[in-house]
């Protein structure tokens, strides 16, 4: 193949070079070093194009194995697309600063005392931290059924962190 290309250029030159409109300024010799020229730069693409052509096969079976490896996920899988889904980002500050007697107040059976709280910010206000929210869940009232999640659920929610209540000293 690369035979017949160079054979091809060889005759190209020749057939430009010796054609009675066009005036000769290149000798044989010279057109000689022109094809050799070209030889070579046809030899550096070829190389090239045999890498490329390795790297391209080297990269779709990357993706044939990933693709492989998501599809193993199985049940896994349709729970993290589907949290994905379902998780939304929300703004959320804290108010309030019960040393200054300022924020919320916290009501027990024997005392009321000022707090803070988070609340999502209006427009304009600053933000404290983001959050993730699950926005598909419907459920209303906190219970260990209630949570979805991809690992195992805790066993009670007393075992979870609890609210604790911040009493001026």
């Amino acid at each position: 193949m690369r035979r017949v290309l160079l054979a091809m250029i060889a005759a190209l030159v020749l057939g430009l070079g010796l054609s009675p409109g066009a005036q000769a300024k290149c000798s044989v010799a010279c057109l000689n070093h022109r094809v050799k020229q070209l030889s070579n730069g046809l030899t550096k693409a070829e190389k090239t194009i045999s890498s490329l052509s390795r790297t391209v096969s080297a990269q779709g079976q990357t993706i044939a194995q990933q693709q492989q490896a998501l599809a193993g996920l199985g049940a896994v899988g349709k729970k993290v697309d589907s949290l994905f889904e379902c998780l939304f980002e929300v703004p959320v500050t804290q108010f309030g600063v019960p040393e200054k007697e300022e924020g919320y107040l916290y009501k027990n059976l024997t005392e009321t005392v000022p707090i803070t709280a988070l609340d999502v910010p209006y427009e304009g206000e600053p933000i404290g931290a983001w959050f993730l929210i699950d926005g598909c869940n419907t459920i209303e009232t906190a219970g260990v059924k209630a949570a979805k999640a991809l690992l195992p659920p805790a066993p009670n929610l007393r075992t979870l962190l609890q609210p604790r209540s911040r009493l001026l000293p």
